[in-house]
């Protein structure tokens, strides 16, 4: 059965035991198109370098939780701190505002890290310098800047960096229901360099409760053995697997391609559903990964060419969440081989496994084989 799939590389010699999701998407054939048309305005705002810290540091500005984290090294954070002084032009950031009338960051995280972290002293990140004194490196040597740290600098030069201002473009959803259209924003303002994934899209566009529980659920052992992956994946396609089970459990009937907009539209519009809902989705998800870890064992979905089938796993762990706390048949373990090799399952997913007929009978069959 030829199955969309994820990539699980071959290991290296004494590389641990640990899979890593590839880059490729499992639904080669999604590539619809969100709509044309959005309600939501832009308001560009210059604020001062130091407003932009105080409302960090009272928690106004909030970052989604971003597996990449801070990426620049100490001659790139350097320039942007010296931009400031010396009147180089900056790009704006974006942000967002949300119900509580909070900040959430859209675009231009690096850059406000950097302004942050030179104000505090400790160099951010993942890199070589990170957690070491913030000294300017890198500039120009007559720079005011060159080779201090931002208590280094006297007077002038600290009230001139502290008063440095940097545009913000603010987008407010004329539409509370317009949350598609933040994806879109999120998407396209990252389109160049290193241009995010789709699930870190939507957990920036959508940052709230249920990206929370997303990454919770992450976490759970018996998920992580079931992915054959230890740790997250820094793209978050784990997590968008997570999201992808439970949207299909409460709409798979009513699925529309392409899987991409039917994902975002569902993060959307469950963003900040309540603690009840919450409470019921950790239980559903961690109740049905536990009995596919003690009817199926450990890494059933990873076939024998090393590719994560990602149609059999959101198809079984849906019927097992359907299923809850009846009582599973004693041949589970036998019923799950001939769901795999059942030719009508295998058409549907195949390389067209994201289209809505497709989706919908591979949940059905799925339910039948296995339960019924």
């Amino acid at each position: 059965m030829a199955q969309a799939g994820i990539e699980m590389p071959a290991r290296r010699a004494g590389q641990a035991d640990a899979a890593v999701l590839s880059p490729e998407h499992d639904d080669a054939d999604d590539d619809g198109q969100a709509p044309l048309a959005y309600d939501m305005l832009v308001v560009p705002t210059d604020f001062a370098l130091e407003t932009l810290h105080a409302k960090w540091r009272r928690g106004e500005i909030v970052a989604p939780n971003l597996e990449r984290g801070y990426a620049w090294e100490l001659p790139r954070a350097s320039k942007l701190i010296d931009s400031f002084m010396t009147g180089l032009p900056v790009p704006p950031v974006y942000l967002s505002t949300t119900d509580e009338w909070t900040y959430v960051v859209v675009d231009g995280m690096q850059r406000l890290l950097t302004i942050f972290s030179y104000f505090e002293g400790r160099f951010p990140g993942n890199t070589p310098h990170a957690g070491r004194e913030f000294r300017i490196s890198g500039v120009n040597e007559g720079s005011a800047l060159s080779g201090r740290t931002f208590d280094e600098l006297d007077a002038e030069d600290g009230r001139r960096l502290r008063d440095a201002s940097l545009r913000v473009m603010t987008i407010i959803h004329n539409d509370p229901a317009d949350w598609p259209g933040m994806y879109e924003v999120v998407e396209r303002l990252n389109a160049g360099g290193a241009p995010l994934a789709a699930q870190e899209v939507r957990a920036c566009a959508y940052h709230g409760p249920l990206s929370d529980l997303l990454g919770e659920l992450n976490g759970l052992e018996e998920w992580r053995d079931m992915l054959g992956m230890p740790g997250p994946d820094p793209l978050m396609r784990d997590r968008e697997l997570v999201l992808r089970c439970m949207a299909l459990f409460h709409e798979g009937d009513r699925y529309e391609h392409p899987m991409k907009a039917f994902l975002s539209a569902f993060m959307g519009a469950h963003r900040d559903p309540g603690e009840e809902y919450l409470d019921a989705e950790r239980r559903r998800f961690a109740a049905a990964c536990r009995a596919v870890a003690e009817g199926l064992g450990p890494s059933p979905f990873t076939g024998l060419d090393g590719r994560l089938q990602v149609p059999l796993l959101d198809s079984v762990l849906v019927a097992f969440a359907t299923n809850g706390e009846a009582a599973r048949p004693g041949d589970i373990a036998g019923r799950f081989e001939a769901l795999r090799a059942d030719p009508e399952f295998g058409r549907h997913a195949g390389a067209a496994s994201a289209e809505a007929g497709s989706v919908r009978e591979r949940l059905r069959l799925a339910r039948r084989i296995l339960f019924e």
